[in-house]
Order: C-alpha cells, then sequence, then structure tokens
C-alpha cells in the first residue's frame, strides 16, 4: 500500500513499485449547454373537446432569440403562459422543459444553478456537482411538482416572462416603485427602456399600453435569466421604440447567454432588427411545422411552403395575403400537412404547389386544378 501521509520537511516520499495500484485522479467532465427544449408537448381542454397544443417540440438555443410567429390562434400565447407555469383550469397538459437537451447527459435530472457562462453564449456545467446543490434540469409540465418547478425558476430569476397583457402583472393599487420593491428590485432603471424613471411614482393604470410593457420588460430582465419568454414584446410601439425593445431583446441573449423566446406579428420590424443567425419558429394549429434561420425565413427559403406563404405576407415582401382556406381547423389534433392544405393550393413563389392534380394527405407537395389555382391568383392579386 502506498504511504499518502506528507513527507517531512527535508525528505522526498518513495515513489511507488511499480506493481502497486494507483488510481487515476477522478476529473470532473465539463458539459457545454447549449440549448433549452420543449418537448412534446400538448395542451388540451376537454370542455372544448380540443388540442390547443398538439406533440409540439422547440429548441430555444442560449445566446439567440428565437422569433415565434404564426397566424393568430395558433397557440403561440399558450404557449408562452404554459412555460411561464400558467395554464387554463382542467386543461390536460404533457410535456417537459429540458434546461439541458442535446449536448450532454448529467447523468440525472439536475442543473447547476450557478452554471458560469462563455463568451459563445452557452453555459458549462460541473457534473461533479451534488444533487443538493444542483437546481432543476428537466420540468413535467403537466404535473403540480412541474408547474411549482416552474415558480422556483421564476422565483430565482432564471425564468422570466413578460406577457403579452403586461397590466395583470401589476396590482392595481400598488405604486409601481412599491411592486419592484416587493419583488426585491430596489433600484430599477427604466431609462434604457425609453421611458422616464419618474414613472415608477404612477399607478399601473396611469400609464399607456406601450409604456406598460416596457416596464413588464424591465421587470423580467432585473434579474439574469437563463429563459425570457416574451408575448409580443413589440405591440403598440412605434418602429424606434420596436427597434430598441429588439436591440434589448438581442442584449440579453448576446450578452447574457440567455435564450429568448419572442413572439411576433411585426415580421417588418423582426427583418429590420433580428440578427439572420437566431431562428424563427412557425406555429401552426398548436404544432411547430417549420424552424430555420432568420435569413432564410425571410428569404423565402424555408423548406415548408407555410412559411414561405408567411414570410411573403409581410410587408416588405409585398404583403400577399396567405390564401387560406375558409373554415378553422381547431378542435382537432394537428395532422402532418394541415398547414398546406390550409394553403388551399395557392401558388407561392418558390413554393411545392403543383396545378393539375388532388391533395396529398401528409405530403409536402398540394396538388390541385388550374381553375382553382387561376382564381386563387386573381383573389391575391386583387387583396394586395
Amino acid at each position: 500500500m502506498v504511504d499518502t501521509a506528507r513527507p517531512d520537511a527535508g525528505t522526498h516520499a518513495a515513489a511507488p513499485a511499480a506493481d502497486d495500484h494507483v488510481p487515476p485522479t477522478r476529473r470532473k467532465a465539463a458539459i457545454t449547454v447549449k440549448t433549452i427544449a420543449v418537448s412534446q408537448c400538448s395542451l388540451r381542454l376537454p370542455s372544448a373537446g380540443a388540442h390547443i397544443l398538439s406533440d409540439l417540440s422547440v429548441t430555444l438555443p442560449l445566446g439567440h432569440i428565437t422569433w415565434l410567429v404564426g397566424e393568430s390562434g395558433a397557440g403561440k400565447s399558450t404557449l408562452c403562459n404554459l412555460l411561464a407555469g400558467l395554464t387554463p383550469a382542467r386543461a390536460e397538459v404533457t410535456g417537459r422543459l429540458d434546461f439541458g437537451a442535446e449536448h450532454g447527459d448529467l447523468g440525472s435530472d439536475l442543473i447547476a444553478p450557478g452554471a458560469r457562462r462563455t463568451d459563445s453564449g452557452t453555459r458549462r456545467i460541473d457534473s461533479g456537482a451534488s444533487p443538493a446543490d444542483s437546481g432543476i434540469r428537466r420540468i413535467d409540465l403537466g404535473t403540480r411538482r412541474g408547474r411549482k418547478r416552474l415558480a422556483e425558476l421564476r422565483g430565482r430569476g432564471e425564468l422570466a416572462w413578460a406577457p403579452q397583457n403586461a397590466m395583470d402583472t401589476f396590482p392595481p393599487r400598488l405604486r409601481l416603485r412599491q411592486w419592484f420593491h416587493r419583488a426585491g428590485i430596489d433600484d430599477p432603471d427604466l431609462r434604457p427602456f425609453g421611458l422616464e424613471n419618474t414613472l415608477l411614482q404612477r399607478y399601473p393604470h396611469e400609464l399607456s399600453g406601450g409604456q406598460i410593457s416596457r416596464v413588464s420588460l424591465a421587470a423580467a430582465l432585473s434579474h439574469t435569466p437563463r429563459l425570457l419568454v416574451c408575448d409580443e414584446p413589440t405591440a403598440g410601439l412605434d418602429p424606434r421604440q420596436a427597434d430598441s425593445m429588439v436591440g434589448i431583446l438581442d442584449e440579453c441573449a448576446r450578452t447574457n447567454g440567455a435564450a429568448v423566446l419572442a413572439v411576433t406579428h411585426d415580421l417588418s420590424g423582426m427583418a429590420r432588427n433580428a440578427r439572420g443567425d437566431d431562428r424563427v419558429a412557425v406555429l401552426f394549429n398548436g404544432h411547430i411545422v417549420d424552424t430555420c434561420t432568420v435569413e432564410n425565413f425571410l428569404a423565402g427559403d424555408a423548406d415548408n411552403a407555410y412559411s414561405r406563404a408567411l414570410a411573403a405576407a409581410a410587408p416588405d415582401a409585398g404583403a400577399h395575403p396567405l390564401p387560406l382556406t375558409p373554415g378553422h381547423l381547431g378542435g382537432q389534433d394537428y395532422r402532418v400537412g394541415d398547414e398546406l392544405r390550409r394553403l388551399d393550393g395557392a401558388p407561392i413563389h418558390g413554393s411545392d404547389v403543383i396545378p393539375g392534380g388532388d391533395v396529398i394527405p401528409g405530403g409536402d407537395v398540394i396538388h390541385v386544378s388550374d381553375d382553382r389555382a387561376q382564381q386563387n391568383r386573381g383573389d391575391a392579386d386583387g387583396a394586395a
């Protein structure tokens, strides 16, 4: 056996014999976590018999903004509320939120809350951390315990949420400064958000919708979140103010290494400000039908024909209306190809629509008659 006692001063420790077993020094593996992921998420309202979200999965890279786009009623706000731990009463929810997806296995469902950021926007995790010193890595969104864990993440500032209706965030009988003080934020600064700090002396109802939305975003960013969820952060703002808000979100992602999920209908504002390597997730009928870079989305190079049609509806692209069929697809599970059938075969530049045939269920190609295609072309030209 090797004597591991410290030798006396002026002596040398004997080297171990060749046949002695010396265990190698155990090194703690560092695992780089680059994404936050929502996996297989569904939300159903039994009273309506409808799936609001249907087997939804989306990966949110740290250090980037993921823009969530889609037509009204697609489920964007429902997803944001779910990630904030808010679900409708009696809703049936499945799915998980994973803070360490795809880039290494820690061997447990835990992740260290004090993980170090790197300059590239990733976070390095020490796999030698004990579970007692670790935070939550995987959260079951369909359980009460999962919602409690989401609330804990929000309380620690690791998860931040800026809702679409920001007025509901603040109690009406508290001045804004009092609210910030109770939230543990003693010296909030609204100036980076284009507001004067004198507004903190007012009650929420004394501010405009655009002002209270910016105050809500200031509250969300008062800590340093790892995941920031914003529902329409630029709604009600003029272009200059909207551009400033996007700049703040970009700083949160690039400088702080956060994953930002931002809902938007303002495709023109996204085109003006978003970085080309940020992501776009296209939501249709409660299901993510396409993800691509902002650059590919705006250039009309997305893989999915519905995504290309949505990009063509942006004012900067000529504001061609979406050639949707009448009716609503709600009340059922998403089926592969639903978003393509919804286009009704109207020709979109660069799409896979081929006149002269029938719809291929679940496929990426829609076939319609020449007469119907010509009618859709005329409708689109007239609406534009």
